[in-house]
């Protein structure tokens, strides 16, 4: 039992094509053309495959093969084919297309399914269309935490909010009707690329999670005073030199609390960023990773961020605020999210069973996956990422890689399905 190379080569290939940036990556925005255009094609497939196609009130795309007990919970496949701007060919899709043809080998073997399984195809997840922590839309949506407040006040590169856009999609929204009910999911499981160098740097054919760790954001605002570069040094307000002690201050505080969290100042907007002038504003990006739930709490955190602030505003005269910029209607950061663990174990065996190679991979960036953990047993399959460059027109996973994540994945189901 083993997925189709070439339906996989030929379908990645195609939905590379729903694109409105030829030449310069692949940019298939959500609520787009492009997106409706791709939408359309894999409709097309799953007709071929008698699935009940169904959208819920989000216009999540799903494909239902009903199962011997058509009460029982769902087995739930699938991830996103939207894509960042000027984006690759693999990311979100190739979990799309390795859950679509899993659906195709379950049809054409004929495998009895006990539990309904249903594809899921999703055209929200990425966070750059609408702005930080706007992203996994869907997968939000159907745990009932996406919020009527984000769908009004976030917006796209062409100034629609997500309402505006999904409207002119064609969609207007009921959050109430997207929401799945607790208990009726049985497991959710993702197939993506791996979004970073390791597998392809150990020679492995497949990564599988353990745990996704959780994430944190704030933007940090140090307000100084205009001035020219010879302004005696002990009257300047030079934001620059507030917003240096509080990336060092970070870089500390941050190694001193462990292996259980990470942290990092990864960008910083400095104004008017000239040698002839003080900077009298600088705007600096923090991003926290959080590997387990006892090293500390967001309150904890934010606490501790805001006293060195203040003292910071104390002794340089900067004026400092921070503004969080985590999702709305959860923590920041939030929690890190925990895979099935019996899953994990049965697709190790899968692996060992195909002669693939494997490892355990518990890092990466945000997924719709790690949504669903606290909602359903949830599991994630990593393949390889050539150089680790995702999100970029130079993303690059052999078609072959995604066939074997394919066939994890289709034996996982045809296991659990029963």
């Amino acid at each position: 039992m083993e997925t189709s190379l070439e339906r996989i080569t030929r379908d990645l290939k195609k939905l590379a094509t729903f694109n409105e940036t030829p030449g310069e990556g692949v940019t298939r925005s959500a609520y787009s053309k492009e997106d409706r255009e791709a939408r359309n094609y894999l409709i097309s497939e799953m007709k071929k495959l008698d699935l009940d196609i169904y959208e819920d009130g989000f216009s999540t795309l799903f494909g239902r093969r009903e199962g011997k007990n058509p009460d029982a919970p769902v087995i739930m496949i699938g991830s996103h084919y939207d894509t960042v701007y000027h984006g690759g060919a693999f990311d979100g899709t190739a979990g799309v297309v390795a859950a679509l043809e899993t659906m195709r080998v379950l049809t054409e073997l004929d495998i009895e399914n006990k539990y309904p399984i249903e594809l899921l195809l999703m055209n929200a997840e990425e966070g750059e269309t609408f702005g930080p922590s706007t992203g996994v839309s869907n997968s939000r949506a159907m745990v009932g935490t996406l919020t009527e407040e984000e769908l009004r006040t976030v917006k796209n590169r062409h100034g629609q909010t997500k309402l505006e856009a999904m409207k002119a999609y064609g969609v207007t929204p009921n959050l109430d009707t997207a929401k799945r009910l607790p208990g009726s999911l049985k497991n959710f499981i993702e197939l993506h690329i791996e979004q970073g160098p390791i597998l392809e740097q150990e020679k492995k054919d497949i990564g599988l999670v353990e745990y996704i760790p959780g994430i944190g954001r704030f933007k940090i605002f140090f307000r100084g005073r205009a001035q020219d570069s010879t302004a005696l040094m002990a009257n300047r307000k030079d934001a620059l030199v507030a917003a240096s002690q509080f990336v060092l201050f970070l870089n500390e505080w941050i190694s001193s609390l462990g292996k259980g969290i990470t942290g990092t100042v990864g960008q910083l907007s400095i104004t008017p960023n000239s040698n002839q002038f003080v900077p009298h504003e600088v705007i600096a990006t923090v991003e926290i990773r959080t590997f387990d739930t006892t090293t500390t709490t967001p309150k904890e955190l934010k606490d501790c961020l805001l006293t060195e602030l203040a003292n910071i505003q104390n002794t340089t005269g900067v004026e400092t605020y921070l503004e969080e910029m985590g999702r709305i209607g959860y923590s920041n950061p939030t929690n890190p999210s925990v895979m099935n663990a019996e899953n994990v174990e049965k697709m190790k065996s899968i692996c060992e069973q195909l002669g693939y190679s494997y490892q355990i991979i518990n890092n990466g960036t945000g997924h719709d996956a790690m949504m669903m953990t606290e909602f359903v047993p949830t599991n994630m399959i990593y393949v390889p990422s050539k150089n680790g460059i995702t999100h970029h027109p130079d993303e690059w996973t052999d078609y072959g890689d995604v066939k074997k994540g394919a066939d994890i994945l289709l034996h996982l189901v045809a296991d659990i399905c029963k």
